[in-house]
Parts: structure tokens; sequence; C-alpha cells
């Protein structure tokens, strides 16, 4: 995972410069051509515009790490940031609009911000001669762009032309066959990751958890085994805080005790199984290993995985479901809709028992701050047939 820093010690022409960003790779090396590209920009953009771009290009280099997790560098899947064209520029649009919840992270002219941004890098790369055909006009360039109906003409990338002018349209939630069958299609073929990945989907649909907060998950928050075991014999679910949540404030979940029985039994196997191998590595680079605590940690790390991760997993095993001809396209699965299928689940729960103002009680258990946000859900439950 890419990060932003910052340097107070930069000084330009005998002038120190304030703040000025850089980016560290998850090699913990200095991205030296994005800080050649935010040194060719200070004399032409203002302070905070340079760091807007800064935070919107850290997020692109992300992209392009987590979505090479895992693979070889001789893998054909394997992307270098030359290596990118227009499929995978709209699935990162994808995952940027499905990322988060909130309107102005989740809104689609943020997006096509973000995507202007790193069409303007791309571009500034191949003007300074780092690569070529990699983006243009041309039939021959793998990013390829049309004219700006802007006053100031010039090109853009269609994906951030469309999202620009457009308001988010929005998505009812996966049904929960459609989420079983994207299970079932995931391209991990580990038993042990390939069980990390469902159990999280299953946490993401049972507990309504977000993508970041799944992957923050640690096995010190899981009620004990016992504990979910009596709460399953009489029939009352279990509670988990979480502490990483939207807005950081802490949040009581209810959970079901089949789910933490389940995930104890991860806990015990396939998570024993990758840090053990985690731990083999370590001692053969005679380096300490320390378990993070993390309840699904990386296979390459042992700590905390990216959300990006996880939604590109989800995502890629829904294209799957969809090239085996198991799911329609618009039958659509992606990390944020797990979370739609728990609040949905929820409104139908307590239409069935007969409680009063449902979408009141269904806010206090989602953790969502206004009724409103609930509208989606609110309609959509009652035109579903399973």
């Amino acid at each position: 995972m890419a990060h932003l820093r910052f340097t107070t010690k930069l000084e330009i022409n005998g002038s120190k410069v304030k703040k000025f960003p850089f980016i560290i790779t998850d090699k913990l090396k200095v991205d030296l051509l994005t800080l050649e590209y935010f040194l060719d920009l200070r004399a032409s953009v203002a302070h905070k515009t340079l760091l807007t771009y800064a935070q919107h290009l850290t997020d692109f280099i992300t992209q392009l790490e987590i979505g090479n997790d895992g693979l070889s560098y001789d893998d054909p899947e394997y992307k270098e940031w030359y290596e990118i064209d227009d499929n995978w520029f709209e699935e990162y649009s994808n995952e940027l609009t499905t990322r988060y919840e909130s309107d102005s992270d989740n809104s689609k002219g943020y997006v096509g911000q973000v995507l202007r941004t790193v069409v303007a890098y791309l571009k500034w790369t191949q003007t300074k001669g780092y690569t070529n055909n990699l983006i243009g006009t041309g039939e021959e360039n793998r990013l390829v762009l049309s004219p700006s109906q802007s006053k100031k003409g010039g090109t853009v990338h269609p994906l951030a032309k469309k999202l620009s002018k457009n308001k988010p349209t929005s998505r009812t939630a996966p049904r929960t066959r459609w989420i079983e069958i994207v299970k079932s299609h995931t391209h991990i073929k580990s038993r042990e990751l390939s069980a990390r990945f469902e159990l999280m989907v299953d946490w993401g649909v049972g507990a309504g958890l977000r993508a970041h907060e799944v992957c923050a998950l640690t096995v010190s928050q899981l009620p004990s085994r016992k504990s979910a075991e009596d709460a399953y014999i009489n029939e009352e679910n279990v509670y988990i805080s979480i502490v990483i949540s939207k807005g950081s404030k802490p949040s009581t979940v209810p959970v079901s005790p089949m789910l933490v029985k389940k995930t104890w039994d991860f806990v015990d196997r396939e998570r024993e199984t990758i840090l053990s191998h985690l731990k083999s590595k370590a001692k053969k680079s005679r380096k300490p290993f320390v378990d993070s605590d993390i309840l699904f940690p990386s296979e390459r790390t042992g700590k905390e995985l990216h959300s990006g991760t996880l939604s590109n997993q989800i995502r890629r095993a829904f294209l799957n479901a969809v090239e085996a001809g198991d799911l329609a396209e618009d039958q659509i699965v992606w990390a944020h809709g797990l979370r739609h299928r728990h609040a949905t689940n929820q409104l139908k729960g307590a239409d069935e028992l007969g409680i009063k103002n449902p979408e009141r009680v269904t806010k206090q258990i989602t953790r969502h701050k206004h009724e409103q946000t609930l509208e989606t859900y609110t309609v959509a439950r009652f035109h579903e047939d399973s």
C-alpha cells in the first residue's frame, strides 16, 4: 500500500518549501517519478491543488499495488503503471465508485476528479519520454482519449468525462444467491486464502461491516467460542465492538453466533496455516515474526489487508461468474453491496416481526446516521421475491 508523506526540509533555489508531498511505495521506497512530477507542477498550480493531486496519485499507485498482490512479475496479469489499459481504468473507476458510502467520496464527480488527475500524470510521463503509446487519441494507445468539450479544450478520458457530468445511480442490494455464486468463483487457488475470502464476504453480509472494517478485524475482538455456542443454544446474538469505523467512532454490532463459531474454526485452522508459512519465511531470512492479531492477515506480510484488495477480489470473482455464465452483467456483486444486502435483510426481518418503524431500528443496527440513507433498501425490499 502506498503512503503519502510530506517533507519540510525541501529547499528550492534557496527557499524552503513547506509540506511538500512525496509517495512511499509498498517497498518502502520513494516513488521518484511522481516526485519529479510534483516538482514540475509546483510552479504552475496552487499548493493546495498539488496536495490534492498527490492524494489522488497515492490512491492510483495503491490500486496498482493491490491489483498485483500475490502475483509474480512474470504473471500475465501483473501490471506496471505503463501497461494499464482502458479495461484496467474502468475497473479502477468501479472500485473508486463503490469504495465508500459517503456522498462526498462516493460521488461520480469525485471519481472523475481522480481519473482526470491520473490522466494528466500519465500524459506527463509520456511527454517526458518515460513511456510511449500509453495514452492519446489514436487507437494505437492503450488508454484512448477523446476531445474535451470544456473551454480549455484539450483531451480527456471518456470515463472521466462521463463521470464528471452525471450523478451516481443507486444500485439495489445483490441477492444472497448472487453472493454465494461469487464466493464460489474466487480466483484464489489456495485453500487457506479461499477460506479467508469467503469468510470476509460473510462478515460483510452477516454483520454489515464495510470493507475496511472487515480488513481491520482482530482476533482479540472476537467473542469467545463458548459465548457463541451458548448464544446459539439460547437463540441469541453475540456482540462485537468495531473500533475502526466510519467517523472513527466505536460501535457495538450484533453478530450471528454461527458466524463467530465459523470464524474461530478459521482461526484455528486456515489462519494458523497462513501464519505458519510466514513464520517459516521469516526464519529463513533470519527476521523476527510477530503475530499482528489481524483476523484475516495478508499472506505476504501477516498484517492487515488493504480494503481495496478485498474489493478487487470480489470484483474479480464477480467477473469470473459472469464469464462462466452463472451471473448476468447486471446481477452485480461488489464490496459495499454486501452491506446493502445486510441492511435489506434487516429491514425485511423487521417487517416479518411486525416491528413498528423498521427504518429507525435498522438505522441503529446498521450504523447509518439518517433514515433517508436507507431509502434505497426501503423500497427495494418489497420487490424481492427471495
